[in-house]
C-alpha cells in the first residue's frame, strides 16, 4: 500500500520473480555469497603460504553451505543502522555466522584485503547478470518466436506501403514485421556478446592492501582468477572503482534496445488504427464510450519501454564519469539498475502478449491497397525508362502525381503515355511487392541465429551463476 514504484505494487504480481531477484535484498544477498567466495579462496591461497591452516574438507562444505535468509536481512539492517556502513555490517553478519558454524577461527579473514567496491562491484555485476540472463533474455527470446510466426505466416501477404504518412510502394505484412524483428535480433546479439568486467584491486585499485597480507603471494594473477571464476573479465587496472564501460555498454544495449522495441509498438498501434490488424487481449475500452476496445498493451508497453530506455540510459551516462578514485554520486544510481530493467521486462511481456493474440485483417490490407493504384508510379516511370523513354519520369509524374487512383484511372494513364507494354499492363498493387517474401523469408534464419546464441550465453550463464551459489 505504500509503494513508491509501480513496479512493486500495481505490477507487482507480474514481476515477483524479477522482484526477488533485483532487490535491495537480493543485492546484499549477492554482496554476502561473494564474501564468502572470496574468505574460501583467500583461505586457500594462504594456506599455501603457511599463514593459515587449511579448512578441513567438513569445513570447506559448512563455509560454503552459508545461505542468506531473511533474518540475516533483519540482523543485518541493525547492523547497519548501528554502524553506518553497509558493507561494514556485512562483514560483521558473516563473522557471527561463522561462529555459529564452528568456523570461529577463521573468521578474522572475512573481508581481508578488501575494499567495499571490491565486493559491490562483483555483486552488482550478479544482480544484472541474473536480470538480462535470467529474465530479459528469456523475454526477448519468446518475443522473436512470436514475431518470426507472423513472419512466416505472413510473408507473402501484400499491404499498402507508407513513407511520410502517405501511399507508397506496396510491401508485405511479413516483411514489415521482419524489419522490426531483424532490430530485435541486432541489440540482443549485441547485449549477449559483451561479458562484464570485475575487479578485486583494493582502495585506489593498486591492490596495496594485499601486499600487507604476504609478499609470497602473485596477488595480481591470483586475484584476477578469482573475478575469472565468478564469471567476469578481469579489469586491466582499476581505480577504487571498476571501469564502467562493459557495464553501461550493456545498459545501453537494452535501452536502445528498448527505443526500436518503441518503434514495434508503434507501428502495430498504427496497423490497428488502419484495421490491418485486431488486437484482442484485455478488453479495456473507455469509461464512457462502451463501443471502444482500446490496444492498452501497445500503449502500456510503448510506456515501459520508454520509461526504462530513459533510466538505463541515463545511468549509462553518469556512470561514465567519477571522480579521481572515487566518489559516491554512483551508488545511489546503481540501485535503479534492476527498476530500469524491470520496467522493460514489462515492456517486451505487454508488446509479446500483444503479437501472440492479435488478429490480422488480410481482406481490409487487400481492400486498401486496391484503392491507391497511383502507387505503381515508380514501376512505370522505371519501365519506362528502361525501355527507352528519356522523360518518363516527368511525365508519369504529370499523369499520376497527387492523385487517388483506381485499376481503371491507372490503364488510362497507361494508354495517355502510349504505353503497350504486357509487364506494366498486368501489373497490380498486390503483385508489385518485389522480393519483400523472400526478405522476410531470410530474416528467420538470421532471427533463429541470433536466438541460438542467445540461448547458448544463457545457458553458459545460469550455469555459472547456479555453479556458484548465486541462484
Amino acid at each position: 500500500m505504500e509503494a513508491i514504484s509501480p513496479l512493486d505494487d500495481r505490477y507487482y504480481e507480474e514481476l515477483r520473480d524479477y522482484a526477488s531477484s533485483v532487490s535491495e535484498r537480493a543485492f546484499v544477498g549477492y554482496r554476502f555469497r561473494v564474501e564468502v567466495l572470496y574468505l574460501d579462496f583467500l583461505i586457500d591461497l594462504l594456506s599455501k603460504v603457511g599463514i593459515t591452516e587449511p579448512l578441513t574438507q567438513r569445513e570447506r562444505e559448512a563455509l560454503l553451505s552459508l545461505r542468506f535468509n531473511d533474518s540475516d536481512y533483519a540482523r543485518f539492517k541493525e547492523l547497519e543502522g548501528e554502524l553506518g556502513h553497509d558493507v561494514k555490517a556485512l562483514e560483521y553478519l558473516i563473522r557471527e555466522k561463522l561462529g555459529n558454524v564452528g568456523l570461529g577461527r577463521v573468521a578474522h579473514l572475512t573481508h581481508l584485503g578488501l575494499t567495499s567496491e571490491d565486493v559491490n562491484n562483483l555483486a552488482l555485476g550478479v544482480l544484472v547478470r541474473v536480470a538480462v540472463y535470467g529474465h530479459l533474455v528469456p523475454e526477448l527470446m519468446g518475443l522473436l518466436n512470436s514475431l518470426i510466426r507472423l513472419i512466416n505466416n505472413y510473408s507473402s501477404t501484400p499491404i499498402l506501403g507508407r513513407t511520410h504518412g502517405q501511399p507508397a510502394t506496396p510491401t508485405t505484412f511479413g516483411k514489415e514485421i521482419a524489419y522490426h524483428a531483424y532490430r530485435v535480433c541486432y541489440w540482443l546479439r549485441d547485449l549477449v556478446s559483451v561479458k562484464l568486467q570485475g575487479k578485486v584491486s583494493g582502495a585506489t585499485g593498486s591492490m596495496a592492501s594485499f601486499s600487507m597480507i604476504s609478499r609470497d603471494v602473485d596477488w595480481i594473477d591470483e586475484l584476477n582468477s578469482f573475478v575469472a571464476r565468478l564469471g567476469f573479465e578481469p579489469a586491466v587496472t582499476t581505480t577504487q572503482i571498476l571501469p564502467p564501460d562493459s557495464l553501461t555498454r550493456i545498459l545501453t544495449s537494452i535501452g536502445l534496445m528498448a527505443q526500436a522495441l518503441i518503434n514495434l509498438a508503434q507501428d502495430m498501434w498504427i496497423y490497428n488504427m488502419l484495421g490491418y490488424v485486431h488486437v484482442r487481449g484485455r478488453p479495456i475500452g473507455s469509461s464512457t464510450m462502451p463501443h471502444k476496445v482500446n490496444p492498452v498493451d501497445l500503449e502500456n508497453a510503448e510506456g515501459n519501454l520508454k520509461l526504462g530506455s530513459s533510466i538505463l540510459m541515463e545511468i549509462s551516462r553518469h556512470l561514465q564519469v567519477s571522480r579521481l578514485q572515487r566518489d559516491l554520486s554512483d551508488s545511489t544510481i546503481k540501485r535503479n539498475i534492476g527498476l530500469g530493467i524491470g520496467h522493460i521486462i514489462l515492456g517486451v511481456r505487454r508488446l509479446n502478449n500483444v503479437l501472440g493474440s492479435i488478429e490480422v485483417d488480410v481482406e481490409s490490407m487487400g481492400k486498401d491497397l486496391n484503392n491507391h493504384w497511383e502507387v505503381l508510379s515508380e514501376a512505370v516511370q522505371v519501365r519506362l525508362r528502361v525501355l527507352g523513354m528519356v522523360d518518363a519520369y516527368e511525365r508519369t509524374l504529370k499523369g499520376l502525381r497527387g492523385s487517388r487512383m483506381s485499376r481503371d484511372d491507372y490503364l488510362r494513364v497507361l494508354k495517355e503515355l502510349g504505353v503497350n507494354d504486357n509487364l506494366l499492363i498486368e501489373l497490380s498493387p498486390s503483385n508489385y511487392t518485389g522480393y519483400a517474401a523472400q526478405i522476410a523469408l531470410n530474416c528467420i534464419k538470421y532471427c533463429s541465429d541470433a536466438i541460438s546464441l542467445a540461448r547458448s550465453r544463457y545457458q553458459e550463464e545460469l550455469d555459472t551463476l547456479k555453479s556458484l551459489g548465486f541462484l
